[in-house]
């Protein structure tokens, strides 16, 4: 019975009588309307009535499990499974049940209460151990929880209740979810692990306006993870001995400080009126800061945080100088992602065991030299005009998005920009280039002609993404163009990110002498590195048809070779 779904052990109960012994003599009752074929609201109440009454004397006194769950229809949000909830809260009660989970549609939390005289039993239970309510109106405004076994509690979209006071010693879990009249929170538990609090907004035009609310939690050696969302975060929670801190859409003080031992991961998000944080975390290993929409840009020292691995800034205020010499200080630090930091002008940084770089954004950004020999993956999203843009890594792939603030036209001087841009990045294994439209990548011929030397003449693998569907008639001059860029790939692959399709040209070159000798329209005169156009060409087609150049391109290759 552990290993069937309630759907399938109802099922094979009628295959035989010990089968159906089986199923009825199993102290696991679970309702949920997801398994049951009738959406209607009085089917389901019969349905539960009817299996209620055929296997409760069976599991009296060793109820294990107990599950309630209805997600109605709007359109039968108005039904009342009050008296069901409270027979099966009374027959929980007095049979011994470890786990209840009941959860209902949040359209009905403001007709369906929950009675006092059938929770009260359960809130001091001696057998619980997981006790789970969602979606309910809980009629005690001052609610506490005494059960000695209770280990993991979910208390979600309920309302009714002002105070939460849970005292347990085996307590390792917590989650409280938008309780709209909640005031105050006091947990009293050696044990507890994990703590999860997101409160509800007091505003809906600004989402940054967390609700005030008092959260206390006993010191232990145990807690591993806080997560906490619209709320008014006090230094004294923010210090509590915790390894994993997400703080999310949360007012933290103007001056925040942060000291903790044990933190590992400390995720902060969206946090109001912050400007001057310090984090005093010797052993943190992941560090994210998002400044969000409705928060305020803060200065950051993480001059303590020499463990790190993982650093992501995004929207923090932070200079030249701040990245040159905190970045070069992590020995650690295998992942950096800086996005939306408008103070920047050059990025300049040594970090030998660095893999990862992201670089989103950064409106000021001038220029980037970045020496990291073990960078693999490299990520940019901005302005062509940045220059030099040098990456010093042999085994490095990138991945590199063009803004194009006018995105039908392509502005006054974009080629020659995107030109040196790309020529920063020859010596790179895979190059993904990103942009809105394929004419963005379409170099005019008389700028080919007075450019001979290609930017990405190293370049073996070259991917072009564009956002909009790629026409037939437009395939031949951007693999014609791409050619130039990387004259003799291995890989050329077109996606449009509009359609999801992929294209792929595979090439496969042989030596012809006569080709290397001979010049054609000027083609790679002077040049030591020979373009596609003096070798015999095997292609290979992937993905094309005739609606998105396939003819076309097989048309323009025969022509030039």
């Amino acid at each position: 019975m552990d290993s069937l779904s309630s759907k399938d052990s109802t099922k094979f109960s009628i295959l035989s009588k010990t089968f159906n012994s089986s199923w009825l003599t199993y102290p696991v009752l679970n309702f949920d309307n997801a398994l049951f074929p009738t959406q209607h609201p009085h089917a389901f109440n019969a349905f539960v009535h009817r299996t209620f009454q055929l296997r409760a004397p069976h599991i009296l006194g060793c109820l294990h499990k107990l599950r309630f769950c209805y997600k109605v229809h709007l359109r039968f949000f108005f039904y009342d499974f009050k008296p069901i909830v409270t027979k099966l809260l009374y027959f929980a009660s007095h049979n011994n049940c470890k786990v209840l989970d009941f959860e209902v549609d949040m359209v009905v939390s403001q007709s369906l209460s929950i009675p006092y005289d059938a929770l009260h039993p359960m809130l001091s239970s001696k057998f619980l151990t997981t006790l789970k309510l969602s979606g309910f109106t809980l009629p005690i405004p001052d609610l506490v929880i005494t059960c000695p076994a209770l280990k993991l509690l979910s208390i979600t979209f309920c309302i009714g209740f002002q105070t939460l006071h849970v005292v347990s010693p085996s307590l390792m879990e917590v989650e409280i979810i938008l309780c709209q009249e909640l005031k105050s929170v006091i947990v009293d538990s050696n044990k507890i692990e994990c703590f999860k609090f997101t409160g509800v907004p007091r505003s809906r035009r600004n989402i940054i306006k967390p609700c005030d609310i008092i959260i206390t939690l006993a010191a232990n050696q145990y807690l591993k993870s806080i997560y906490l969302e619209n709320v008014i975060v006090s230094e004294a929670l923010m210090g509590v001995a915790t390894k994993i801190l997400h703080v999310r859409h949360c007012n933290l003080a103007k001056n925040m400080k942060i000291y903790n031992s044990n933190m590992e991961i400390l995720q902060l998000e969206n946090c109001g009126v912050v400007k001057n944080l310090v984090v005093s975390a010797p052993n943190i290993e992941y560090f994210e800061y998002s400044k969000g929409f409705w928060g305020q840009s803060s200065a950051i020292d993480i001059s303590v945080c020499v463990c790190l691995t993982l650093l992501a800034l995004e929207g923090a205020i932070i200079t030249d100088g701040w990245v040159k010499s905190v970045v070069s200080a992590l020995a650690c630090l295998k992942e950096l992602k800086i996005l939306n930091c408008d103070m920047l002008e050059k990025i300049e940084f040594k970090n030998a065991r660095l893999e990862t770089l992201v670089v989103e954004s950064c409106s000021k950004l001038k220029e980037a030299m970045v020496d990291a020999p073990n960078l693999l993956h490299f990520t940019y999203f901005g302005s062509v005009n940045v220059y030099p843009l040098l990456i010093l890594s042999a085994k490095c792939d990138a991945n590199i998005t063009l803004i194009n603030y006018s995105p039908h036209s392509v502005p006054d001087g974009w080629f020659p920009h995107l030109s040196r841009i790309l020529s920063c990045f020859y010596h790179f294994n895979v190059i993904t280039i990103s942009c809105f439209s394929a004419s963005e990548l379409i170099f005019p011929r008389e700028f080919v002609l007075k450019n001979m030397v290609s930017p990405l003449h190293d370049v073996k693998h070259l991917i072009v993404k564009v956002g909009e569907i790629l026409r037939g008639h437009i395939v031949p001059s951007l693999v014609e163009s791409l050619l130039w860029l990387a004259p003799k790939p291995d890989i050329l692959r077109l996606e449009s990110s509009f359609k999801r399709k992929k294209s792929t040209i595979k090439f496969k070159y042989r030596w012809n002498a006569q080709k290397m000798d001979k010049e054609e329209d000027n083609c790679c005169i002077g040049l030591l590195i020979k373009c596609w156009r003096h070798y015999d060409l095997h292609i290979e087609y992937e993905g094309f048809d005739d609606n998105n150049g396939g003819n076309q391109l097989r048309e323009f290759f025969a022509s030039c070779l």
